[in-house]
């Protein structure tokens, strides 16, 4: 179980294959804090990015960073939570994202990473999951 440290004081437990991403929040969702997006719920941390970058890895989740088509912001994904990988159509998702990962379920997420180089940054994540560097 990993621990997380919630605006408030509140401390929340999640499993290592819960996590889907996390970034920093947006000044309209909450200013200061992260946010994660969990399999089943989105969730707060008061933790840094680069706190929960140490937490996940140590725990053997593939963490890898990825870059958000309108934003400038880290985002940081489990690896092996990703299904696959479609090209993005930008009638859709903004126009500067370039791949979409979809997660279980209907969650999808564009990034900027070409279908090509996103996939390879998910292969290299998860085979060396069992390390505790982050693929950057």
């Amino acid at each position: 179980m990993i621990v997380i440290h919630m605006p408030g004081g509140g401390i929340r437990y999640i499993e290592r294959d819960e996590l889907l991403w996390f970034r920093k929040a947006f000044g309209s969702e909450w200013k200061g804090a992260v946010v994660l997006q969990l399999s089943t719920d989105r969730v707060y941390s008061m933790e840094s990015v680069d706190d929960l970058v140490s937490k996940f890895t140590d725990a053997q989740v593939p963490v890898v960073q990825l870059t958000p088509p309108d934003t400038r912001l880290k985002l940081y994904v489990d690896a092996d939570n990703v299904r696959q990988v479609d090209e993005s159509n930008p009638i859709i998702y903004h126009k500067k994202a370039k791949s979409v990962l979809l997660f279980s379920g209907k969650i999808r997420l564009a990034v900027r990473e070409e279908v090509k180089e996103a996939t390879s940054l998910l292969e290299n994540a998860r085979s060396n999951a069992d390390g505790l560097q982050p693929v950057f």
